[in-house]
């Protein structure tokens, strides 16, 4: 299917332009792909056949402008990033990707707590105090905006509150934070470990395929991790 991808390239005052450049034979599967950008907004357009879902043209897309981006960003010493907003169907019906990912129930679950003034608080104080907790928290804000590392940054925040832990007892082990939270191995390397081991040791070719279930599967386990270790250090009253 025929899908157009469109976004910007940040930092968006260096006005960046390029293309357009076209994919024909470097694909894995049938069709074409052509990128542009003009005054740092990039457009992808996706017309493969293997792509049969809005979802799955937004993580093709991002895969092929961050190929050029990176190339891009190389050759110029700059750290440039990606950030694509909306997908186009071939019958002109819009997807817009928000900074917010939800399910497609009716009606749609969320990562967020309602209210969520009294989590806000407690996070913000406790992130005031404590590193392992307030780095798993940018990182878990990554893995919500970047599909390609999302895995690596939701192990990584899980890690970190593993650390919190080793901290206290000086024992390098998971066990503490099994007992403290009630979480336990096996689940965290079936939702999120398996998917971010290949990436972390650079064996992309290795890397399993990642469902959007799947996907939302291992940011939740996250988030609750995360309320978990807030709940046990910082109870709500």
């Amino acid at each position: 299917m025929r899908y157009v991808i469109t976004g910007r390239v940040h930092p968006e005052s260096d006005d960046i332009w390029f293309g357009p450049i076209e994919w024909k034979t470097q694909i894995p599967y049938s069709g074409r792909v052509i990128v542009q950008c003009e005054s740092s907004q990039v457009t992808i357009f996706l017309d493969l056949s293997a792509i049969n879902d809005y979802g799955t043209a937004h993580h093709t897309a991002e895969h092929f402008a961050i190929t050029i981006i990176g190339a891009l960003g190389f050759s110029l010493g700059s750290g440039y990033s990606v950030e694509l907003i909306q997908v186009i169907e071939e019958d002109g019906t819009p997807h817009v990707l928000g900074v917010r990912p939800m399910t497609e129930d009716a009606p749609p679950q969320t990562l967020g707590f309602s209210p969520h003034d009294p989590i806000f608080e407690r996070a913000f104080k406790l992130a005031n105090e404590n590193i392992f907790f307030r780095l798993a928290l940018r990182d878990f804000l990554r893995a919500i905006n970047d599909t390609t590392d999302r895995a690596t940054y939701c192990y990584r925040a899980i890690e970190s509150i593993k650390s919190a832990f080793v901290f206290k007892t000086g024992k390098d082990r998971w066990d503490d934070m099994h007992r403290a939270l009630g979480t336990n191995h096996t689940t965290i390397r079936a939702k999120v470990k398996n998917f971010a081991d290949p990436v972390q040791h650079g064996n992309w070719i290795n890397t399993p395929e990642t469902p959007e279930k799947d996907q939302w599967n291992m940011l939740l386990l996250t988030r609750d991790i995360l309320q978990k270790y807030l709940d046990y250090e910082l109870p709500a009253t």
